[in-house]
């Protein structure tokens, strides 16, 4: 198997590979670290049923067992991107929005398990969405109330190096989060190095589209990106979004201002089996070489 040298730090998650690494998400780690990548996110969340899972929500495993995926991660070298903390309850609730305070408490507890889950994968980054709208309530002052959510849970992050990353969403359709303007605006706010953007292409190329406009929008509050293309969420190249354009940008800025990035495969494979992962693996590969 040859291991590639990519450029940017791509981060597949468990799923992505299991036809030719099997099922055991250890040895889908090491197949991925065989073929070059050098980070791994996970993007199901558990305890809420939901169908089509794309992995196991890292909130329901075992202690044990996650020190076994962060002791295998920090033995290959490989950063572990984020996970997803996942809502109180599914359908979206307005946990964050109506400021009921019971409700937010259960958020904030939540957050308190997520510091111990990251510590134990090595992890930096933990998935945050703001749930439903309370259409009962202005926009405003759904707004105030989300910041207010957010600033308690980022009191709760900062002291262990963690970043909540803010997803905007485009479904279900009661979600409140969606653009990357509203993104900016939560992350100003909370003024705080533990509460960032996740630009996700997928859902903001069908929220808003402008993806190279926007992101140099919000440029200074981005701290994840994830990968999808539109319409079927699949690898880059299977849909309407130019990856190619949009990495290289990406790529050159971060350089020259000396960051760097995860970019999480939030995304199915378009087919079936190897011959699907195949296909996933050599979409990273051509657009890599144009950077």
């Amino acid at each position: 198997m040859e291991k590639n040298n990519f450029k940017l730090k791509y981060a597949p998650h468990f799923g992505s590979f299991k036809h030719n690494a099997g099922d055991d998400l250890l040895d889908q780690i090491k197949y991925a670290s065989n073929l070059g990548f050098t980070a791994f996110e996970d993007n199901a969340f558990s305890g809420v049923p939901m169908p089509n899972l794309m992995g196991i929500g890292m909130l329901g495993q075992e202690p044990k067992y996650l020190d076994k995926i962060g002791s295998t991660l920090e033995e290959l070298n490989m950063e572990m991107g984020t996970f997803v903390m996942g809502p109180i309850s599914w359908p979206p609730n307005a946990a964050y929005t109506s400021g009921d305070t019971g409700l937010r408490e259960q958020f904030l507890e939540k957050c308190r398990a997520s510091v111990d889950v990251a510590k134990r994968l090595n992890g930096k980054y933990v998935t945050v969405v703001p749930d439903a709208a309370d259409p009962s309530l202005p926009y405003e002052i759904q707004t105030a109330n989300v910041i207010e959510a957010l600033k308690r849970a980022a009191d709760i992050f900062e002291p262990h190096d963690i970043t909540m990353v803010l997803e905007p969403l485009s479904f279900p359709p009661q979600v409140y989060l969606k653009t990357s303007g509203q993104c900016f605006l939560l992350a100003k706010a909370v003024d705080s190095p533990s509460c960032k953007i996740l630009f996700d292409m997928f859902h903001l190329q069908q929220n808003e589209g402008n993806l190279l406009k926007n992101l140099n929008l919000v440029w200074d509050e981005i701290g994840y990106f994830q990968i999808g293309d539109v319409p079927e969420r699949h690898e880059p190249g299977t849909g309407e979004i130019n990856h190619e354009i949009l990495f290289q940008h990406i790529y050159k800025r971060a350089k020259s201002e000396d960051k760097e990035f995860i970019f999480g495969m939030e995304h199915y494979n378009s087919k079936e089996g190897k011959e699907g992962e195949q296909a996933l693996l050599d979409s990273y590969l051509k657009i890599d070489k144009t950077l």
